[in-house]
């Protein structure tokens, strides 16, 4: 042994290893630069490993990375030995090397068997990477949550109105007040140490400063009242201020902390309160006055039916003292009408809702008439809307229904009253019309017939105040009809041109009588068609026209129709100017009341009865206008009306050209009539209407047949109709005996006979023309018969007959 570590670098034993085999060069120097590459990297990895285990002592197990050092240097040397061996044969060293690489490698092994179990219970490296990364998880979410605390006590400290300070113990601030800075002003520089103060109201500085030289016993807080300057407000606000002691493990104050409360509003709400509990209190003493001196009975009703209160009024209705009703039941206070009212208490408790109005004629205990009681029930709820008790309102309305009964009867009283006057009015209608009738009649034969100047004169002035008594009448009962509000107006599209033309043709003669001029003048453009009544609207102007003629002797009359856009809703205006008398300004007020004419000289000076303007008036009204007059004494009047209009837009504006028609013309055209060829039947009980119908129509060429009454008519027509021999017109009377027009006409109608009637009627009330109409006739004339009118309705039906014959 000893022999071998004296040899131990002696090579003359042992040939290099070039010598051994056949080592080409390349084969050779493989070896040696791999065995050189090998030593160097396993050189570098145990400095590296104990770099590691220098700079880690944390690390576990750092003995066995020196062991792992070792091992791997040895083996490492063990290579540089194998490339040197190429030069130089130390195969002594080599194989000791190896010695000493074998015994590390098995103390290693040994080692790591040893640690093999503490190794195991190692964490995985993800597991060691999942536990870095919740670490560092966790160390974000404390970060967060920091934050998160901050911005809640940063938006606490903002939208809060209080106060949140801290001062040392002394009571200075040492850092900034952010709360403090935003309610009173102070800035940094003058709220810290004790610069606070200075915004502290200074009747109340002594009080608060008392509070940091006060001995601190314990932590409870402490409560000061005070006033603090308010930026915003600019006044001094007051406040509670809390304020806690923190105390350190000696017993002595390391700071305060606490808060600053503004209770202005409180103050002011606590004002508020006050003064609304003074009101409350005042109108509960209100409402107890008035409950107890109600005209009308109160009480109160609770679920056994008991009297909880009742009012002085109440007592008295039920005639007993107000403490002898407390507490007792309905059925023993009012026991005769008990059974009737209990049930609608028991309705109010059960349902929850008032009944009320409710009306019963009953006695009091108190009292042996009857009277009738207006009832009223109302539930009272509790906080959980339960009903605890039902209110009772009760009114002797006895007077009241006394005299509800006597309005009743007057109402039936005037309405039978109205319904007499009607039929009065319509009796005489027909009573002074039928006579009228027959005088234009036979004044119209005589015209055709008298040739001197006088006796034609004399019969036109009959037949004119005949005219005018007509007139009269009809305004007498147009004025009845509006009274009693039986009469309407029917909006219909109406042709303006036309129906101002008509109406300047109508009045033209009347102004020519009169040697007066009557123009009509269109100011600008106007609709080509309004909505209105066209017969209520020509009546009113046509009224307007005939006073103008009437009360002026000479000039003009004229008729201005105008247009006034700009107007909402636009309008249409009608002025009939005359250069006649004019109406004085005091006389002026009472033109539009009925049988007014201002003064009773113009009355005897120009007739009238004063009625045309106060129907001119409510026809206006009624067609939703308005009418009024301007003049001067001796210039004349201007009458104005203006009705309103519907949308213009699909309505053509248009500039007409009327031309004033002559008396010619106008005597030309109503002198041409018509040639009848057809055969007439006449029903009229009177023989005066017979026979002027019959005069008419025969000289226009008919074959007329004349009878007496209804039954006769209907027997002449349904005897004709047998024969074939039926007529083509027939005119018939309303009112006669046996069976009057009416009855006829339904008669035949039922019978199938289709021959055009035209009724004939002295009647001229509101329902006339209807009434006939819905009875079968086709047509209707009024009399006294206008022979014209006559000949023209005749032809028009016999045209119609004679057309479908063919």
């Amino acid at each position: 042994m000893g022999e071998f570590f004296t040899k131990l670098f002696d090579t003359s034993d042992y040939p290099p290893r070039w010598d051994c085999g056949n080592w080409s060069d390349g084969e050779g120097w493989l070896h040696i630069l791999s065995d050189i590459g090998t030593w160097s990297a396993y050189t570098a990895i145990p400095i590296v490993l104990l770099y590691f285990a220098a700079k880690r002592k944390d690390f576990p197990f750092t003995k066995l990375f020196g062991l792992f050092a070792a091992f791997i240097l040895l083996c490492g040397t063990v290579h540089l030995v194998e490339a040197i061996i190429f030069w130089y044969p130390i195969y002594r060293i080599s194989g000791l090397l190896k010695l000493a690489t074998a015994v590390v490698s098995w103390i290693a092994v040994i080692i790591l068997i040893r640690y093999a179990p503490r190794i195991l219970h190692l964490p995985s490296m993800m597991a060691t990477n999942k536990q870095l990364v919740d670490e560092i998880e966790q160390r974000k979410q404390v970060e967060r949550d920091l934050r998160w605390l901050q911005a809640r006590y940063e938006a606490f400290l903002s939208g809060t109105s209080s106060i949140i300070w801290t001062t040392d113990a002394q009571g200075n601030f040492i850092v900034p007040q952010t709360s403090w800075q935003r309610f009173t002003g102070q800035p940094w520089n003058e709220h810290r140490d004790s610069g606070w103060l200075n915004a502290v109201l200074p009747e109340d500085r002594s009080e608060i400063t008392a509070l940091w030289s006060s001995p601190v016993k314990d932590r409870s807080s402490r409560q000061i009242q005070g006033h603090i300057w308010h930026a915003e407000s600019q006044s001094y606000r007051p406040v509670i201020t809390e304020a806690v002691p923190v105390i350190d493990q000696s017993g002595q104050v390391r700071e305060w902390v606490g808060t600053v409360s503004d209770i202005h509003e409180q103050r002011r709400a606590e004002e508020s309160l006050s003064a609304a509990e003074a009101r409350a209190s005042q109108r509960l003493k209100e409402l107890e006055l008035i409950y107890e001196t109600a005209p009308v009975g109160m009480s109160l009703i609770d679920q056994q039916y008991r009297c909880l209160r009742i009012n002085e009024r109440h007592a008295q209705m039920n005639g007993i003292s107000r403490h002898q009703q407390l507490g007792r039941q309905v059925e023993e206070l009012m026991p005769g009408i008990a059974d009737q009212i209990q049930p609608l208490y028991e309705t109010v408790f059960e349902t929850g809702k008032a009944v009320e109005n409710y009306e019963i004629y009953a006695q009091t205990p108190g009292d042996d008439e009857r009277h009738c009681w207006l009832m009223n029930f109302h539930p009272l709820v509790d906080e959980t809307e339960a009903v605890w008790a039902v209110s009772c309102i009760i009114q002797d309305i006895t007077d009241r229904k006394q005299l509800e009964e006597t309005l009743r009867k007057s109402e039936q009283a005037a309405l039978q009253a109205n319904l007499a006057k009607s039929e009065f009015l319509a009796n005489m209608s027909h009573e002074i019309r039928t006579p009228m009738a027959a005088i234009a009649g036979y004044a119209d034969m005589l015209l055709e017939r008298l040739q001197e100047p006088d006796d034609r004169q004399c019969v036109i002035v009959m037949k004119r105040n005949g005219e005018y008594l007509l007139e009269l009448i009809n305004d007498i009962l147009d004025l009845s009809r509006i009274e009693a509000g039986k009469l309407e107006v029917e909006l219909e599209p109406v042709s303006l041109p036309a129906l101002i033309g008509e109406i300047q043709s109508l009045m033209h003669v009347r102004a020519q009588e009169k040697e007066l001029d009557l123009t009509v003048k269109f100011v600008g453009k106007v609709p080509e068609t309004i909505q209105t009544d066209s017969i209520r609207l020509r009546q009113v102007l046509i009224n307007l026209l005939g006073n103008a003629i009437k009360f002026t002797d000479e000039g003009e009359v004229r008729l201005g129709v105008r247009l006034i856009s700009d107007s909402e809703p636009p309008e249409i205006e009608f002025a009939v100017q005359d250069t006649g008398i004019g109406i004085p300004e005091e006389q002026q007020k009472k033109l539009f009341k009925p049988f007014s004419q201002g003064d009773t000289s113009v009355t005897r000076a120009y007739g009238g009865s004063g009625l045309g303007l106060a129907i001119s008036k409510r026809l206006v009204k009624m067609l939703k206008g308005s009418i009024w007059v301007t003049s001067e004494v001796g210039e004349g009047s201007v009458f104005h009306v203006r009705l309103p209009l519907d949308s213009l837009e699909d309505v053509p504006l248009i500039e007409p050209d009327l031309t004033t028609l002559s008396a010619e013309e106008t005597t030309a055209e109503s002198d041409v009539l018509p040639v009848l060829s057809c055969r007439v039947l006449v029903v009229d009980d009177r023989r005066e209407i017979r026979h002027i119908c019959q005069h008419f129509l025969e000289k226009a060429g008919a074959t007329v047949q004349l009878v007496e009454d209804g039954q006769a008519g209907v027997d002449t027509i349904l005897a004709a109709r047998e024969s074939n021999a039926s007529y083509d017109v027939i005119l018939m009377d309303m009112q006669m005996p046996r069976l009057g027009g009416l009855e006829a006409t339904a008669v035949l109608r039922a019978q199938g006979v289709e021959t055009p009637i035209i009724a004939l009627t002295a009647d001229a009330m509101k329902g006339d023309r209807e009434q006939c109409l819905q009875a079968g006739c086709n047509d209707y004339l009024s009399k006294p018969i206008d022979h014209a009118q006559l000949v023209e309705i005749v032809w028009k039906y016999s045209r119609g007959e004679q057309r479908e014959a063919e």
